[in-house]
């Protein structure tokens, strides 16, 4: 009795290797994926009890928020029905039902290396939900936005971003801006 069976190749000890490598490189990733990105220290106070002091979870306006890559100032903060540029071409008008969030910020890249602006996001807790608004508004005018934005080592720049919310929403408001962890927002106020 004859069998037409093509004899196995046998998978050479450098592929294997190769394998079991990528195997444990997605299997770190995906473990570091779920951890919190939160720092935490103990402290023993007077009465020996451990106190946890999480790191930073948020500034007002007006104080630096300190991020891997830069230190970040909201100056002012404006809710408005129009933005106006001085540049009519630019303004954005009104428009029924929505409201224009105005942010004035600093920031300054605290790297030894020149980086990007990302402008991030605006949370809002309305009616107990949160709702993320991760689009800004392109105004293009001097001072306002940051796209494409990349700014050397130590030095700063100041502009306004503009977000554009539903006139209605109500409620606590921050700003979580880009490339920062989950708890390092700015608190804008009571919209």
């Amino acid at each position: 009795m004859e069998t037409n069976q093509t004899p196995k190749k046998k998978m050479s000890l450098g592929k294997k290797i190769l394998i079991g490598f990528g195997v444990l490189i997605v299997i770190g990733i995906i473990s570091n994926a779920g951890k919190e990105k939160k720092e935490k220290t103990v402290e023993k106070s007077s009465n020996s009890k451990e106190q946890v002091v999480e790191k930073q979870t948020g500034v007002k306006i007006g104080e630096i928020l300190k991020t891997d890559y830069f230190d970040i100032t909201a100056n002012k903060v404006d809710l408005t029905d129009r933005v106006n540029t001085g540049n009519e071409f630019s303004d954005l008008k009104p428009e029924e039902g929505n409201k224009y969030l105005i942010i004035n910020s600093t920031f300054k890249n605290t790297d030894s290396e020149s980086r990007m602006i990302i402008e991030g996001s605006v949370w809002i807790n309305y009616n107990g939900k949160d709702y993320e608004f991760d689009k800004s508004e392109s105004v293009m005018a001097e001072g306002f936005g940051a796209l494409l934005e990349q700014i050397n080592p130590l030095t700063s720049i100041t502009t306004n971003l503009v977000y554009k919310i539903p006139a209605e929403i109500t409620g606590d408001a921050y700003w979580q801006p880009g490339r920062s962890d989950d708890d390092e927002r700015i608190f804008l106020g009571t919209l």
